[in-house]
């Protein structure tokens, strides 16, 4: 098959959705089959000067950008005409919600879409965003979905918001959710990153690990690390536009307990996770949340807000707190920290829940999907 992803961002852009096209464009590659890559031609900071290249088998089409749409979409109306003039014999788009869904219309191939749950609280996103939304639902929305041959979803909580927002039949949904590559699995050393951050084998360390934007609620952390004095907080990831006002929050309040490692490459972060006690991650907002799969493959006790598709992804095998409820995640945080058999527990309940999601096992899965499309539509 010759299957070709159009994805708002791609490499060298990493993220969730990002990820997840990457990866399972690299298991498809393994299969035989072809793979393209339709994006804009913006990083996060600016534009790409590489119009076309192939990464590791992807084949990657870059097209001009108009302007940007917020933090997260971006309008490059070239690609209408590559999609229309494809010879793939599928089209799979990723993000909902966007310009290039549109170009679901010019094809007359099958076509997939996986929305990656794009319904941010109202809190994070501009009023502007919030009216191009509503106007983009009301519009064209439920004819996109309509239009499309199948919608993969990455949670049942999303599998539900389709149902209930627009009205999409149960039928016309399968899930196939964000996962981690089956190397990830492997325990990492936990004194690695510990010799890093010169810290001691016996101190309790708690981390978060995401980009420091403001819808990861690090703040939150922030706000009640002073209440355990005797807990090292490490927040790692790349600066999404966040970090002087998280370091200014912990100057305001005079901790010394919190550790900026900045970013991490991936073998840095499951040596980090594998150093941890505790996984916090204090989201506002998740269509799924790859980090805590990421912690569960490297045993680490986890702790997340109720937001997005989390509560899923968690399930029994972590502790969900509510989201801006300090207390709430103050409590949590010490019954884990004062209770290691549950931490315990949890780990093992993590460890056994992420081996049903490797990107190898999702991968088999999308094959068998892109079968079943291709013949109801021939």
């Amino acid at each position: 098959m010759k299957i070709t992803f159009v994805t708002p961002f791609f490499y060298p852009v990493m993220g969730g959705a990002e990820n997840h096209v990457f990866y399972l464009a690299q298991e498809l590659i393994k299969k035989g089959h072809e793979i393209e890559v339709f994006t804009s031609d913006l990083d996060r900071k600016g534009k790409i000067k590489e119009l076309e290249e192939t990464y590791q088998g992807i084949k990657i089409r870059r097209f001009k950008t108009l302007f940007r749409i917020g933090d997260f979409s971006s309008f490059f109306p070239s690609v209408m005409k590559s999609i229309k003039e494809s010879d793939s014999d599928i089209i799979h788009m990723h993000c909902f919600r966007h310009p290039f869904n549109s170009a679901a219309f010019s094809t007359n191939k099958p076509v997939i879409l996986t929305p990656h749950y794009p319904e941010y609280p109202k809190e994070l996103r501009k009023k502007s965003t919030r009216f191009l939304i509503a106007l983009f639902d009301k519009l064209i929305g439920k004819s996109v979905l309509k239009r499309c041959n199948k919608l993969l979803v990455i949670t049942e909580i999303e599998k539900e918001w389709l149902k209930n927002k627009f009205k999409v039949p149960e039928e016309k949904i399968t899930l196939l959710p964000n996962g981690i590559p089956k190397s990830y699995l492997k325990k990492r050393n936990p004194e690695t990153f510990r010799k890093k951050l010169k810290l001691k084998k016996d101190k309790l360390m708690i981390l978060s690990l995401s980009r420091l934007h403001k819808s990861k609620g690090f703040d939150q952390v922030i706000r009640i690390a002073g209440k355990f004095p005797k807990a090292k907080f490490i927040l790692a990831g790349v600066d999404g536009g966040f970090r002087g006002e998280l370091e200014y929050l912990v100057k305001k309040l005079n901790l010394n307990n919190i550790i900026f490692t900045g970013e991490l490459s991936e073998e840095e972060k499951l040596q980090a996770y594998s150093a941890s006690d505790i996984f916090i991650h204090p989201s506002h907002f998740e269509g799924f949340g790859i980090v805590v799969l990421e912690a569960f493959s490297q045993q680490t006790a986890v702790l997340t807000s109720n937001q997005g598709g989390l509560p899923w992804v968690v399930q029994d095998s972590g502790l969900i707190f509510e989201d801006y409820n300090l207390e709430d995640l103050q409590n949590k945080l010490q019954q884990l920290l004062s209770n290691k058999k549950l931490r315990e527990d949890l780990t093992k309940r993590g460890r056994k829940r992420v081996e049903q999601f490797t990107w190898e096992k999702l991968g088999n899965n999308l094959e068998e999907i892109y079968k079943e499309v291709i013949s109801n539509t021939s």
